[in-house]
């Protein structure tokens, strides 16, 4: 057992050292540039009626999540490793933001939220009638309304990790 956490550890460190050779500034300020365009477009009743009813819209969104969540799980990695190695306080502030990111709001969490948005969507819509256009309305803004804080959230965390590794030299 102890044999196998060796090895995994090794094997995470090589990854890590291997894609430190790639651009991992770059790599992150692309995504995080994808994630904050998809972000605009789930903010509000048209994008997130569109993500709910189509497949490949929906299938693009997690690939991307689970994109990002991949590359701060490596930046996690090489970030440790330079906090290990002279207790760097930007470094420190961003293993508690991956961290954040990687618990609270995981692809996992993202798709138990937006799963019960989507139901709460179908449940708006079917009750919708002309007697009922302003409890409609009403719905729609309060759905929107926790949408908005719910992605508000994620986009924060990536662009907050994103800022951190311009302040981080990885020389």
């Amino acid at each position: 057992m102890k044999n196998l956490l060796i090895l995994l550890s090794l094997a995470f460190s090589l990854c890590a050292y291997s894609q430190k050779k790639i651009n991992i500034v770059s790599v992150i300020d692309n995504l995080t540039v994808k994630w904050d365009m998809s972000a605009i477009k789930l903010k509000n009743y048209q994008g997130i009626q569109e993500f709910c009813l189509t497949e490949e819209y929906r299938t693009e969104t997690i690939k991307l999540l689970d994109e990002i969540h991949h590359w701060d799980t490596t930046l996690y990695f090489i970030v440790s490793e330079k906090f290990d190695t002279n207790k760097d306080v930007e470094a420190a502030a961003t293993l508690r933001d991956i961290e954040k990111l990687e618990t609270e709001y995981s692809t996992e969490n993202f798709k138990n939220f937006i799963s019960k948005e989507c139901e709460m969507l179908k449940v708006i819509q079917d009750s919708f009638d002309k007697e009922t256009v302003k409890q409609y309305e009403k719905d729609i803004r309060k759905f929107e309304k926790e949408l908005v804080k719910y992605i508000n959230s994620i986009t924060y965390r990536i662009d907050i990790i994103d800022e951190h590794i311009h302040h981080l030299n990885f020389d």
